[in-house]
């Protein structure tokens, strides 16, 4: 997964900084990035939206991926597609899925570095990138079965070529490849996930706004071919549009959707997705309170630089030697600089507010579909602009010490996440009911959803299995168990009042008592209930 990005090295100056054309300071941030993703990869059972994942690409071909999945799925195909060639490659296994993900995610450390260096220097992009390497959430995804890792790799690929589009003074062919790369990437990123759609809403809004806030439009891409370039984009994105309208369409005249279980967001979602960007929601107690202060004052300093361009790699060594002659070329570069005041700190801010707020109007307009996890895209803005207020600062020892005190931050939640179990245990709940239950019993299963991702480690077939909606009365319960020994609840996602009512309506029959036994796995809760000599 790992892109093949033509990293340059700078000047003359910097080449016994680099390492076969790769700059050093890449090689700990992607030993760290590959450790802290790859460490108990497969330790945890998958959890619901897992099971989903690979169910999914399991029961279904790839032209039903293609063609009848995204019918049902909220999700575009291409991460089912890609699931489904690898899970063929290498099996279904915790580990082997999951490090598809993991892979997308230390390819997402390395194009984000590009990124970074491209629009301003090898400092914020080494910074931006060593932040995303341990950053908690970053880690998280990038160890679940789910395209959220794709959609930040796909992200930092799609804006990665659209810089070079506009900073690169490229000869035609290699400009040429250049669009090729943008376009491939953009329509991967549109296929991957819907929030891909506002990463390029974003990159329009740069394109079409620059006049209006005044950034010189320094870039050998015309608006005409822009339009060409978007018009193709549209054109291959074109089905899943379609599908997407309509979808909307029928939210808007009020039909239930795939996506009804998202909640409505507020100012408070706001503020509870950049804290999971740090890491928030692994913290025991309240969220330190100097990080969050470290990073407003990054992002602050961000937003009031006006000292970074995009410029062309290599270019910084070449006006250095230039002003010091005291050449035109010296003054020209030099110009250029103070001609683009806030081109790249502009784009980035675009990236990163974009595919928040839009969402989130669009969930008070039409319906809710904001989600922290659906913006890891514009987590990586987050970082980067984060990274650009450290390097505003003046003295290279504040520098360290504030790169320091974030990095404490975003690392201290880590043990946590790989000590304690962060997703539902389906596989021991699974293991637990299979070693001790028989033929003659019944295991009843809270959800639909949760049928399925219990079924997927439970392997006994003589075993029924009922599912038990949670607004089921206590006739229908008490049916499901009739002609049964022992009962066996497996109870997720439901209130604690449900999961009362669920127990209670087997426990109150004349013909069982208990319950007997009750384990918990992280959300899961499995009770056993055992038949009485009044059942014969």
């Amino acid at each position: 997964m790992s892109p093949s990005l033509p990293i340059e090295t700078g000047g003359e100056g910097n080449r016994d900084r680099s390492l076969a054309g790769v700059p050093v300071e890449l090689y700990p941030i992607v030993l760290i990035a590959t450790a802290l993703r790859l460490f108990r990869l497969e330790s945890e059972s998958y959890w619901v939206d897992e099971v989903v994942s690979v169910t999914t690409v399991t029961s279904n071909t790839p032209i039903e991926l293609l063609i009848s999945v995204p019918g049902n799925d909220p999700h575009p195909p291409f991460y089912y597609l890609l699931l489904s060639g690898w899970t063929a490659l290498f099996g279904t296994s915790e580990l082997a899925t999951r490090l598809l993900s993991a892979l997308a995610g230390i390819a997402t450390v390395v194009v984000l570095y590009g990124i970074g260096r491209r629009l301003f220097d090898r400092e914020v992009g080494a910074i931006a990138a060593v932040l995303v390497a341990v950053s908690p959430f970053h880690v998280w995804y990038a160890q679940e079965v789910r395209m959220y890792n794709l959609l930040a790799l796909l992200t930092a690929l799609s804006v990665y070529y659209f810089v070079r589009i506009q900073t690169d003074r490229a000869t035609d062919e290699s400009g040429f490849r250049t669009e090729i790369g943008y376009v491939v990437s953009t329509v991967l990123l549109g296929y991957t996930h819907v929030f891909g759609l506002f990463v390029i809403l974003a990159q329009n809004a740069y394109v079409f706004s620059r006049p209006l806030v005044r950034i010189v439009p320094r870039s050998r891409l015309t608006l005409r071919r822009w339009f060409e370039l978007e018009a193709l984009t549209a054109l291959l994105l074109a089905p899943w549009l379609v599908k997407l309208v309509r979808r909307m369409l029928a939210a808007r005249a009020g039909e239930t959707t795939n996506v009804s279980w998202i909640p409505l967001p507020t100012a408070e979602t706001v503020r509870e997705t950049f804290a999971a960007y740090l890491g928030a929601y692994l913290f025991e107690e309240s969220f330190p309170l100097l990080v969050s202060l470290v990073v407003v004052g990054c992002l602050v300093l961000a937003l009031s630089s006006g000292r970074y361009v995009a410029t062309e790699p290599g270019t910084s060594a070449e006006a250095d030697r230039s002003e010091a002659a005291g050449t035109d070329r010296g003054r020209e570069i030099a110009a250029d600089r103070e001609s683009l005041p806030v081109n790249a700190v502009y784009l980035v801010v675009l990236w990163f507010v974009v595919p928040i707020l839009v969402p989130i109007a669009l969930s008070h307009v039409v319906t809710p579909i904001f989600v922290d996890r659906y913006s890891i895209g514009a987590s990586l803005a987050f970082f980067l602009l984060i990274a650009v207020g450290i390097r505003t600062l003046s003295r290279p020892s504040l520098r360290y010490v504030v790169v320091g005190v974030l990095l404490v931050g975003l690392v201290a939640p880590l043990p946590t996440y790989y000590q304690d179990d962060q997703k539902e245990q389906w596989r021991g709940a699974a293991a637990d009911v299979e070693s001790a239950v028989d033929g003659d019993d019944v295991v009843l299963v809270s959800r639909p959803f949760t049928e399925r991702t219990f079924g997927f480690y439970f392997d006994r077939s003589d075993v029924p299995t009922v599912r038990i909606p949670p607004d089921a009365s206590g006739d229908e319960i008490r049916s499901a168990v009739d002609g049964h020994d022992d009962v066996w609840i497996v109870l997720s996602y439901t209130s604690s009042s449900t999961n009362q009512r669920i127990v209670d309506a087997v426990a109150n029959r004349d013909d069982y008592r208990g319950p007997v036994e009750v384990n918990r796995y992280n959300g899961i809760a499995v009770v056993r209930l055992e038949r009485t000599s009044n059942g014969g």
